[in-house]
């Protein structure tokens, strides 16, 4: 079944938005009656679709959002392919809010009166990745910064580091014990970060990391430590500690 966000809820109906009639009508050619998954107020429903196809009546609870662990990850600034990777598939495997940064060797730059227009569209890709994932909360993505923005907060703080000597390991660094606080993820573009963006955010308290001898493309980065938090968390999870 297809999923979507709901706008708003009265009684037992709830009502899609009016940007969704599209995908509705003519991508996936649905019809009254239809079932659906739909998303609000962080529990999803199936549903099945009324004859305007923007609303429709709630049959059973379907999920029930569960609490997760907040997964803040610092994507570098990249040419739009690698930027929709991230995003797309860092929903699917349970990043929960996004944070662009222009570090020094980010080679695509974007001036700022355009920084709306490739939120939205970015928006827009967590979006459909949160419902095809049957996601009920999706990521938030935050606007663009610079390096010294960054937060370093209670819980793991991480920054991947191409450097082969004060580094730990991250085996060390994520353990099942400390998959559930708060998870901080800072890498860099093509060429990592500059020596003066790690010396400032080791100051600020981020752990310099390795993730072994490999040299991983940056969009693999991510998705290589969520899928390493996700083992853990259902590690612990199952009673395997």
């Amino acid at each position: 079944m297809q999923q979507y966000f709901s706008a708003y809820k009265k009684d037992n109906i709830l009502y899609l938005f009016d940007y969704d009639l599209n995908h509705i009508k003519n991508v996936m050619r649905m019809k009254e009656n239809d079932e659906v998954i739909v998303v609000y107020d962080k529990v999803s429903y199936i549903c099945s679709l009324n004859k305007d196809l923007l609303s429709c009546t709630i049959k059973q609870v379907f999920k029930r959002n569960k609490d997760e662990t907040e997964f803040i990850v610092y994507v570098p600034f990249l040419v739009d392919e690698k930027m929709s990777y991230i995003f797309k598939h860092g929903t699917e495997l349970g990043i929960t809010k996004f944070v662009v940064v222009e570090y020094a060797h980010c080679k695509y730059k974007l001036p700022k009166k355009d920084y709306e227009k490739k939120l939205i569209r970015w928006n827009k890709i967590i979006k459909e990745a949160s419902e095809q994932s049957y996601r009920i909360n999706k990521p938030e993505l935050s606007s663009i910064i610079l390096p010294k923005d960054i937060e370093c907060t209670q819980g793991v703080n991480i920054m991947c580091s191409l450097d082969k000597t004060n580094v730990k390991n991250i085996c060390k660094v994520l353990t099942p014990k400390n998959s559930h606080d708060k998870i901080n993820l800072v890498f860099g573009p093509e060429g990592g970060l500059s020596k003066i963006e790690e010396d400032l955010l080791e100051e600020k308290g981020f752990i310099k990391t390795s993730l072994g001898d490999d040299v991983l493309r940056t969009e693999t980065v991510p998705l290589m430590v969520a899928s390493i938090l996700k083992y853990l968390k259902e590690w612990d999870k199952n009673g395997k500690l």
